[in-house]
Parts: structure tokens; sequence; C-alpha cells
């Protein structure tokens, strides 16, 4: 019975909010950690273009990838490490995320008495949960819940995936401001359609000052970037806060941050008992079953 409380304590609730908090975490990392002599362009440049000129889709991309090192350095970008706290429902938790080229990442949160940890190893994701005296429980997720954790293995920003793979669609980029700062405000849709969303990005720095996503239902979340410090040479905000409706949902203080760390794919690697399991799961046998289920009625 000790061991399964965390795992009922661990509801749907804090399984959305890690999921958000990761994204922003994600944006964070990308947007803002790669050092700066190692950029394209003299790194004291600030003249990205005038607002006007900024809204026409080829000197907006130009402009925020070299912001970001340019197209090279990004491409040596092979890995992210991050620590810090994770704030959300009263409740103040360490975290430690790595993150690994396409698509690996592990994310553990400590609870006062348990550690959780997340990990996406392409399609295979699964969760190991750790109390202190028991042997450890490992998981595969699936569904849903392994679609809303998929998103932990994006390695780049959902701004930065549609200017260097199209994997999705720039609608629109109109001259604005956000809180009185000049700002191009740009309309995207990622791959799939699977995110619907707006970015306010200030032409100073070419940094993101807010990212705004349309939800089901006609509801709105909002991810607030601010505390901008200097990491190896960037700006980079130490405080990211998401918003649901206008209502404080999250917040993640960085701490620590690292490029290029050591990140082997044997660290992704899921316990050998887990592996058949999602095989089994993903069979043609399982698919052809679920197809001649029975529609839920309505």
């Amino acid at each position: 019975m000790e061991v399964n409380q965390p795992k009922r304590m661990f509801s749907l609730r804090w399984l959305v909010a890690v999921s958000i908090f990761f994204l922003a975490l994600l944006s964070v990392a990308i947007w803002f950690m790669w050092p700066r002599d190692t950029v394209e362009v003299d790194p004291y440049v600030r003249d990205y273009g005038t607002l006007e000129q900024l809204t026409r889709f080829s000197n907006f991309r130009l402009a925020y990838l070299r912001a970001n090192g340019g197209e090279a350095s990004l491409d040596s970008l092979q890995s992210v490490r991050v620590t810090g706290v994770f704030e959300s429902g009263g409740q103040s938790l360490p975290f430690f995320s790595l993150k690994r080229r396409p698509s690996q990442s592990i994310t553990t949160i400590t609870f006062p008495n348990y550690e959780l940890t997340y990990v996406v190893n392409g399609d295979l994701i699964w969760q190991r949960l750790l109390v202190p005296g028991a042997a450890p429980l490992y998981e595969v997720k699936t569904g849903d819940e392994a679609a809303a954790l998929a998103r932990m293995g994006d390695f780049f920003d959902p701004i930065m995936r549609v200017l260097l793979f199209d994997e999705g669609t720039i609608e629109r980029l109109s001259p604005s401001s956000w809180m009185g700062t000049p700002a191009v405000k740009v309309e995207f849709i990622t791959k799939d359609g699977d995110m619907r969303a707006y970015a306010y990005v200030e032409i100073e720095n070419m940094r993101p000052l807010v990212r705004v996503e349309e939800l089901a239902g006609g509801q709105e979340r909002k991810v607030l970037y601010s505390d901008y410090r200097s990491v190896s040479g960037m700006q980079e905000p130490f405080l990211v806060e998401t918003y649901l409706n206008d209502v404080l949902e999250s917040r993640v203080i960085l701490e620590k941050s690292g490029v290029n760390v050591g990140a082997v794919a044997s660290l992704f690697q899921p316990p050998q008992d887990l592996v058949p399991l999602q095989i089994e799961e993903m069979s043609p046998a399982s698919v052809n079953s679920a197809a001649e289920a029975p529609a839920p009625s309505e």
C-alpha cells in the first residue's frame, strides 16, 4: 500500500502540469542557451531590422536563427541539460531534465516522499517511480497520456521547428507590442495542427516575451518569459510562468543550464522487461483487435 500510494497521488492534473512546464522549459533551453563564442555573426550587433522589416518572413527567419547562433551552430547542438524548481499546486519541487536529439528526454521530479521520472525514447515512453526503501516501479505509457508526454521529446521549440524543418506553418507576422515593448506577433500552427498559437518576439534581441496557445473549448494558455540573465553571453529567462485562462498554473525557476553535455543513447533505454510489453501493444493483432471493437455509443 505504501508503494502504490504515490502513484495515486500523481493525478492527471499533475501530468498535465508537468507536460506544460516542460514545454515552456524546452522553449527556454533552445531559444537562449547557445554559447556566444560559436555564433556566425558579430555577437555585439543587435540591429536585426525595423519592426516593419521583421514582419517579412525571410527577414524574420534570418534574424531569429541569427539571434540563436545561426543554422550551423544550431545544427551542432546535440543535447541540453537543465535543473531548477517547478512550482504548482502549492508545491515547490526540484527537477532535472536532459534532452538529446532528435527525440529523447529524461525528466525527473523530486516529490517529498518519492521521485518520478519520465523518459521519451522516440516512440517508446515510459515512467519510473522510485520510493525510498522499495524496488523501482516501471510503466510503459500509452494512449492520450503518452501523447501528452511525447512532446517532451521535441528538441526544438515550436517556432524553431517551423523555421528549421518546416514542421508547421507561420500564418502571419504583424507589427505589434507587448507591455509597451515593440514586438513581432507571430501566428503559427505546428505540424499536424496539434498546436495553434501566437507569440510576441521583441525586436531588439529577437527573444520571445510570451506565447499564447489556443485550446479546445475557447480556453487559452499563456507562457511568460522574464528575469533574463546572461548565460555564455546570451540573455536567458530564469523565470517561466504558465497561465490557464489568466490563472497562474505553474512556475519554473531555472538554476543551472548547459549544452552538449554527455547524453549517450543507453540513458534512455528502459528495463528489458518493458520492451516486449510495448511491442505487444503495438503489434498488428492488437491494432486489428482495436479496429474490430464496437464504437462507443454517444
